[in-house]
């Protein structure tokens, strides 16, 4: 008896070593003040609605966090049949979920709840999450995300376009452990249950991909470039027509 319990206690122990090994191994984790993107203002003419269409998702930005003066952000989510997110809770912020048609549905802190149209219910920081739709029909709802957060909006610019380029799995989860690291590391996103204990490495992981310019990249990509495609089309006739004019 001793002997299994000295074995269980040493094979934990090397668990434990080998966890706080990679945490070290990883370096100093995201860090929001050395982000030249994390508060940027969106590009003018920012495309407003996005689509993800491995996990069935339309997302559309109605009021941003610079729009009220950071004191929310306003999405309207419309889900497919079977479409939903995975469980997770954000330390910064609180979501009130607004079912608009059909019926919503919002599991909080081990309870499920369906939402007629009207109907609200908040997830406060710190409560296990997410939403789904078990119905026959697209839903329509409306997420107010408070206080606003600018790197919540810019994540699901990354998550949809790392969809959309077929860089995701079909839950939607980016293939990439480190573009998951910044995705959760910008939307205050954090694994619950069991799997809390991969939060501080999912958030070295993120660092590392800071430093090596991960997060750069997928900004310059799926966020910045993100306008409106006849807007983008009007400045550059409008640009060639002066330079004409000024010939």
């Amino acid at each position: 008896m001793k002997k299994t319990a000295l074995i269980i206690s040493g094979f934990i122990l090397v668990l434990i070593i080998i966890y706080f090994g990679i945490i070290i191994s990883l370096g100093a984790p995201f860090d929001r003040e050395k982000s030249e993107y994390y508060q940027m203002s969106p590009p003018e003419n920012l495309v407003r609605t996005i689509h993800n269409p491995t996990a069935g998702h339309f997302t559309s930005f109605l009021k941003k966090a610079h729009e009220t003066d950071g004191e929310y952000t306003l999405l309207e989510i419309q889900l497919e049949p079977g479409g939903s997110n995975a469980p997770h809770y954000h330390q910064s912020f609180s979501e009130t979920f607004i079912s608009v048609s059909g019926t919503t549905g919002v599991y909080i802190n081990g309870s499920k709840y369906h939402l007629s149209e009207g109907e609200s219910m908040i997830a406060e920081a710190g409560d296990t999450h997410y939403f789904f739709n078990d119905t026959d029909e697209t839903i329509t709802f409306e997420v107010k995300i408070e206080p606003g957060s600018p790197g919540f909006e810019k994540a699901l610019y990354i998550l949809y376009g790392l969809a959309n380029d077929g860089l995701s799995d079909d839950e939607g989860t980016p293939n990439d452990i480190k573009h998951t690291a910044l995705f959760a590391a910008y939307s205050d996103t954090r694994a619950s249950g069991p799997l809390r204990i991969l939060n501080p490495i999912m958030s070295r992981l993120a660092g590392k991909a800071q430093r090596e310019g991960i997060e750069a990249e997928l900004l310059e990509r799926y966020y910045l470039s993100m306008v409106q495609e006849e807007e983008a089309e009007a400045e550059t006739a409008f640009e060639a027509d002066t330079e004409a004019d000024a010939s």
